[in-house]
């Protein structure tokens, strides 16, 4: 069937057939078709250009084998199209089995034989944007000028057209950004929760710029109840120091300009990838507080695989700003709840525990006692208490209760007291703590629990009896054999259900020591986030081992403190010391 004539009808079918289409993937679809129809051939490809490569791309192909084209690429100079990409002029194939410029590659992975081919330009004002082929005649007929005019004339409406809806895709898709961008101003001022915050931040920057990985990390955090960093995308490399150093060693000479783009193939960027911190492009912003660095703000790799462009840039300052200011007002209002909430914590808390703690001898009868408490905030939630049975029998307990503040401290105050009267009632210590249980059960409704170590010493018999709820190891020296026991027990924290609790009884010589403690000592973390740990704890007891209860109290503290540094205590630190003589 020969080539259609360009009439002033099949013009205006075309033209109308062009302009009427919706969206960018349809307008292909019906340009390849009307190709096909015109220059009566088995198929037709329309490959667009990818600046950003330098290649052509399959996007959209007709009566070819579509699943296998899509998104196949041709690079600049190779084959028929990319010669055409190079050159900008139009070729004719009417021999392509002999023809080495045909890139075969294509044929052989999809698997089609091209007989003959026509490839032609498709520039709009002065902007390749791709080329398009029509491929194998149907009558196997040669192409011939003719038909290289009349296709040049389809590829100057696709090009205007495919320009003309990329633009308008681009501001439909601008459009909606500004408009999340709105969307995002309000809701970050709005927001309460600093975790929630961060989350909304990260997904909506991940949303709105439609890349694959976000992070936001601040400095210079003041306060608690902040967090530090948020990402979504990266991998737990984007925190370590390496990485970080990397990607803000010059920061100083980008900062003022607001903005950093690191593409893979610079320095820091084949260090970058290297690491698998980004595969294309990422963008680095700084989020200032008066011209202060306050924390950065890292995108990387569109989803378009395409680069960071200007109106990104421009959303992408506008968004760190945002997030900044919002970021601050949330620490200030953080800072004033929290402040409110101690004034009115303490005004209760502050009786309730001031005469809270028993004031235990230093002696009584052959053992000698040595107690401490230190909460980390300014009320807590460990207590230490002694019972007295009679003149040769006491019943020491330590115990921590979960969670900080008022709550704990009131919490602990009926934990303290049940435990006393039933430690009172009984001579055994697993009796103890079961009806202890089941007394803060009924009686707390705080949905909290407090872990408790019951030790009952009878000094006629020199022997020792104890019981664990859920507490962490204690300490028994034993000084005839110059070596430490770990006192623990079967037994669940009180307050959650109803559990039993083993029993065990030790006999101890005069000279042994009883070390108890709650876990804000092993616990103690220094700026490194590492422990004091129970290694610790027991190498200060054994080079301390022979002084009295209070030089040991001594020791251990200072060792803690030493550890520690200038990091913040984050759990209360409750010591009591028994020499058993």
């Amino acid at each position: 069937m020969p080539t259609k004539q360009l009439t002033l009808r099949l013009i205006s079918d075309i033209a109308s057939r062009i302009n009427s289409t919706a969206d960018l993937e349809t307008l292909l679809s019906e340009i390849m078709g009307i190709t096909r129809d015109v220059l009566d051939t088995e198929g037709s490809s329309l490959l667009l250009y990818d600046k950003e490569q330098d290649v052509l791309v399959f996007n959209t192909t007709s009566g070819l084998k579509e699943e296998s084209l899509s998104n196949l690429t041709v690079p600049r100079g190779k084959g028929i199209a990319g010669m055409v990409l190079e050159t900008l002029q139009p070729e004719i194939v009417n021999d392509a089995a002999n023809d080495p410029r045909i890139f075969k590659a294509i044929d052989q992975t999809v698997g089609y034989v091209t007989r003959n081919l026509l490839c032609v330009p498709m520039i709009a004002q002065g902007e390749v944007q791709g080329v398009l082929e029509a491929v194998n005649s149907q009558d196997d007929r040669e192409f011939n000028q003719t038909d290289i005019r009349i296709l040049r004339y389809l590829s100057d409406q696709a090009a205007i057209a495919v320009k003309n809806r990329l633009l308008i895709d681009k501001l439909n898709l601008r459009a909606n950004e500004l408009n999340c961008l709105y969307q995002i101003s309000n809701a970050l001022s709005n927001i309460q929760n600093s975790e929630e915050f961060m989350d909304l931040a990260v997904k909506t920057i991940s949303e709105v710029l439609q890349v694959d990985r976000v992070a936001l990390k601040f400095e210079k955090i003041d306060q608690k109840g902040l967090p530090r960093s948020k990402s979504k995308g990266f991998s737990d490399q984007y925190l370590d120091e390496e990485v970080q150093t990397v990607l803000f060693a010059d920061r100083s000479e980008w900062m003022n300009k607001g903005y950093k783009i690191i593409t893979a193939q610079s320095p820091q960027g084949i260090l970058l990838t290297q690491n698998g911190i980004f595969q294309h492009s990422l963008m680095l912003l700084p989020i200032l507080k008066n011209k202060e660095w306050l924390g950065a703000l890292a995108v990387s790799d569109k989803t378009s695989r395409t680069r960071f462009d200007e109106m990104d840039i421009k959303i992408l300052r506008t968004l760190s700003n945002q997030v900044g200011e919002a970021y601050r007002a949330l620490q200030v209002k953080i800072q004033s709840d929290r402040l409110k909430n101690i004034d009115r914590d303490m005004q209760v808390a502050a009786m309730i525990q001031k005469h809270s703690l028993p004031i235990i001898p230093k002696q009584y009868s052959l053992l000698e006692f040595d107690t401490y408490y230190q909460a980390s905030r300014e009320i807590g939630g460990d207590f230490y208490d002694m019972v007295i049975h009679g003149k040769d029998e006491v019943s020491c307990i330590i115990a921590d209760v979960s969670g900080k503040g008022t709550p704990a401290a009131l919490f602990m105050e009926l934990s303290k007291t049940v435990l006393q009267q039933e430690v009172s009632k009984t001579t055994s210590t697993k009796e103890a703590l079961t009806r202890a249980n089941e007394m803060i059960q009924n009686k707390s409704g705080f949905l909290m629990f407090v872990t408790a170590m019951l030790v009952r010493i009878n000094m006629t018999k020199k022997e020792i009896m104890f019981s664990s709820a859920g507490h962490n190891m204690q300490i028994l020296y034993q000084k005839k054999h110059h070596k430490i026991q770990h006192l623990s027990g079967k037994g669940q924290p009180m307050g959650i259900s109803n559990c039993e609790f083993s029993e065990h009884t030790m006999a101890y010589l005069p000279g042994d020591l009883l070390v108890l403690y709650t876990d804000g000592v092993t616990e103690a973390m220094n700026s490194k986030e590492e422990l004091f740990s129970e290694e610790r704890l027991e190498s200060v007891v054994l080079s301390h081992i022979n002084d009295p209860p209070e030089i040991i109290r001594q020791a251990i503290l200072q060792k803690v403190s030493e550890f520690i540094g200038d990091a913040e205590p984050h759990d209360d630190i409750t010591l009591f010391i028994i020499r058993l003589n």
